[in-house]
């Protein structure tokens, strides 16, 4: 385990108004809810769960809810059990190009969080944000983390029938010749990945227009839109839109997408590994629209881009 590595917590509240209208963070056994006007958003897993294949699990978001209360994330299903709802993930990590662990799998990969701050902004949105350390056994025993990742959560609060949550990654090599990449085959799958619950009729689309998911990455754009009988627990219409920062590094517009039974993932950065600047931080930039019914992308995709630059001259 690492050294001197303590856990801390703050939440700070900013601005005023009803509970009603606003975002806010309970605290649960193994994380923290993100709640809406008192309606769970979606959990941060900050404890370690408890399986046989692996015994650190955390640092991800499941459940998420739709607007109407349904969860549509999954987490450890049969068919891919190391898929954990809203998570970021890459098979090859290396250091002076030798493996050090697979954090797709969790193989000889540990993640310690070290702190957790909530703020309520003045909008009445929340920001989380997490600060963990990455290790393994194969680097110095365990004793010392070779990557430092500071992960910001945006939550909107809901709006008609959307709702929005921004992610900027930040991932900080604590070495020299530090690379992450994805898997080591022709898919190259590996990054940002959410594994959801997919109905019988499930299909996707993007700004070319529909999609049809093939074996091998196929390049979409910087959204994904998948639509299907989500909500309603499955009884009405609802859906999810993931959307690629295009400033991210590397940004080819691919995306591994299925139909059944595995997660969808916008692919960083492909078989190739990306190699991190030491104490330079690698920035990766997602936003989720989760949404009941029917939706106007153009709109909320110029509401994400929008604030997207507001991110960017902070």
């Amino acid at each position: 385990m690492i050294k001197n590595l303590t856990t801390t917590i703050f939440l700070l509240i900013m601005g005023v108004g009803s509970v009603s209208a606003q975002i806010s963070m309970k605290k649960e056994q193994g994380g923290f809810w993100i709640t809406d006007g008192g309606k769970n958003v979606a959990f941060y897993q900050k404890e370690p769960m408890g399986f046989n294949f692996g015994e650190n699990r955390n640092n991800f978001l499941h459940p998420v809810m739709l607007p109407d209360g349904t969860s549509i994330t999954e987490n450890a299903p049969d068919d891919h059990p190391h898929h954990r709802g809203i998570f970021w993930a890459w098979h090859q990590i290396l250091i002076n190009n030798q493996p050090v662990g697979d954090g797709w799998e969790m193989k000889d990969f540990l993640v310690a969080v070290k702190s957790v701050e909530f703020k309520r902004l003045m909008s009445g949105d929340g920001e989380l944000q997490t600060t963990a350390f990455w290790s393994s056994p194969l680097y110095k025993g365990g004793e010392e983390a070779y990557l430092k990742e500071i992960t910001t959560y945006t939550f909107h609060k809901q709006k008609n029938n959307y709702r929005i949550i921004h992610f900027t990654i930040r991932l900080i090599s604590q070495v020299d010749d530090l690379k992450l990449g994805g898997s080591d085959d022709d898919k190259g799958y590996g990054g940002f990945s959410a594994r959801i619950k997919l109905p019988e009729d499930v299909h996707f689309k993007s700004d070319a227009g529909p999609i049809t998911p093939q074996n091998n990455a196929v390049r979409a754009g910087d959204y994904i839109e998948i639509i299907g009988s989500m909500a309603r627990n499955g009884n009405g219409q609802g859906g999810v839109i993931i959307y690629a920062d295009p400033k991210n590094p590397m940004n080819m517009q691919s995306w591994i997408l299925r139909e059944q039974k595995s997660m969808q993932n916008a692919v960083f950065p492909g078989k190739n590994p990306f190699q991190l600047e030491k104490d330079l931080p690698l920035e990766l930039n997602y936003t989720l629209v989760l949404f009941t019914g029917n939706i106007k992308e153009r709109t909320v995709l110029k509401e994400i881009q929008l604030d997207d630059s507001a991110l960017t001259k902070e």
